[in-house]
């Protein structure tokens, strides 16, 4: 498994604004360590990325796409390791990100995001065509990681069956746990 997306949706989506975005994922680039090579707006666009924080390994965007605004990570380098570790590292760096922008003073306390819904994708047709087939090979994985993530709550994988999509699950689930929570139950 690689070129793992991730997307958790914010709570309020007024209080995602891109220019704030912008200023805090420039400040992300120094002294972080992942290497942070650009900040791109995206604003003239609809329906997707409103805000590009572009790594060497993984990006960072404020998202829009369906209309639903929230943090996608993108994991651009390859992975070692099993999909379980893969899904476990790359979750936890989404939800690890997701803390310090609610953390992070630009968005004064306002910034909150939800841990009830979440979006996961391959974002490589070629390696994840968006098919039965592949939702089959992958659902075990997947759903092991969430039930230990999320502590046994149960949740629903709903795969996007448009074979114009690249594969994606939607995943909710009740209730909603803080980040904190969850970040303890993954790796560092």
């Amino acid at each position: 498994m690689q070129k793992i997306n991730w997307k958790l949706f914010v709570e309020r989506p007024e209080t995602a604004s891109p220019d704030v975005f912008f200023k805090v994922f420039n400040t992300w680039i120094p002294g972080s360590p992942e290497v942070f090579v650009d900040v791109a707006d995206y604003q003239h666009a609809h329906d997707g990325p409103r805000t590009a924080l572009v790594g060497y390994c993984s990006d960072f965007w404020l998202d829009d796409a369906g209309s639903r605004v929230g943090l996608l990570y993108n994991r651009r380098a390859p992975m070692e390791g099993t999909g379980e570790e893969k899904l476990k590292r790359t979750l936890g760096e989404l939800f690890r990100s997701c803390r310090r922008l609610e953390q992070d003073p630009e968005f004064g306390g306002r910034l909150k995001f939800r841990t009830d819904e979440l979006v996961f994708r391959i974002n490589d047709r070629g390696l994840a065509p968006n098919t039965a087939e592949t939702f089959d090979r992958v659902r075990a994985v997947l759903a092991g990681v969430l039930s230990g993530v999320y502590g046994g709550t149960s949740f629903v994988l709903d795969r996007v069956t448009d074979p114009r999509q690249r594969f994606t699950v939607n995943i909710s689930s009740l209730p909603h746990h803080p980040l904190d929570h969850l970040i303890q139950r993954l790796p560092s």
